[in-house]
């Protein structure tokens, strides 16, 4: 009777042991599931779905094609050689650049025209646009001089890229050391004065663009002449 009861026991702790054996492993095994679909669903989320929906309107991506092109990937597969690939991946860096220069392009014409439909509206022989809102007191800036300014900057289609306003800080620079149209258009000024500026990409960043200032994109910009200092000889 007592060995009988050894033994029922000893069956007892093996049984406990190879349970806890499997349900250890089925936990490893949910583990790393869940752990798959969550480096699938979030790079779907943060990367894929982003590029997809911001090409939209250029590329219609296949979403059954692209889940193909990550399976053969992470299987080995060799679809594609490396050449192929970059290949691929200029074209499509060509469509989309195509694509928002036309943009750009639309959106500076549409600005422009509505620009210089405003009242006291000029244009320079540089194709700089101004509506002077506030003259100033005292003499003209020079190119020399150094000016403290607050300013909004905004492309076309209204983006704001960059504003001293908003920052609460004004900027402070001599006028021969920014862009063109900065130095052109502030030129027409006194302290005290206020003015907008339309700038042909040729008087700003041009084809090359600048952070958050795309390629060939016209710039506004609202600028208050806070003080000027003149050089000193």
């Amino acid at each position: 009777m007592l060995k009988i009861k050894k033994l029922s026991f000893l069956s007892l702790v093996v049984s406990a042991v190879v349970s806890a054996h499997v349900f250890a492993n089925q936990l490893e095994t949910k583990f790393n599931a869940d752990s798959s679909y969550v480096i699938g669903y979030a790079t779907g989320q943060q990367f894929l779905k982003k590029m997809i929906d911001d090409q939209k309107d250029i590329i219609h991506y296949d979403n059954a094609r692209i889940l193909e092109g990550v399976k053969d990937a992470l299987e080995g597969k060799v679809v594609l050689t490396d050449v192929d690939i970059q290949k691929h991946l200029q074209a499509i860096g060509d469509k989309l650049d195509e694509a928002r220069q036309i943009k750009v392009k639309a959106e500076n014409e549409k600005f422009t025209t509505e620009f210089m439909k405003k009242e006291g509206a000029k244009k320079t022989k540089s194709g700089l646009m101004y509506r002077i809102a506030k003259l100033g007191k005292g003499d003209l800036i020079k190119p020399s001089d150094m000016v403290k300014v607050h300013y909004t900057g905004k492309l076309a289609d209204g983006t704001v890229f960059d504003s001293s306003t908003e920052r609460g800080t004004p900027a402070e620079f001599k006028l021969d050391q920014v862009i063109k149209g900065w130095t052109e258009g502030l030129q027409l000024l006194k302290k005290g004065g206020e003015i907008e500026l339309a700038i042909p990409s040729e008087l700003a960043y041009g084809e090359q663009g600048a952070g958050p200032i795309p390629p060939n994109a016209m710039l506004y910009f609202h600028i208050e002449v806070l003080d000027v200092t003149a050089e000193k000889n």
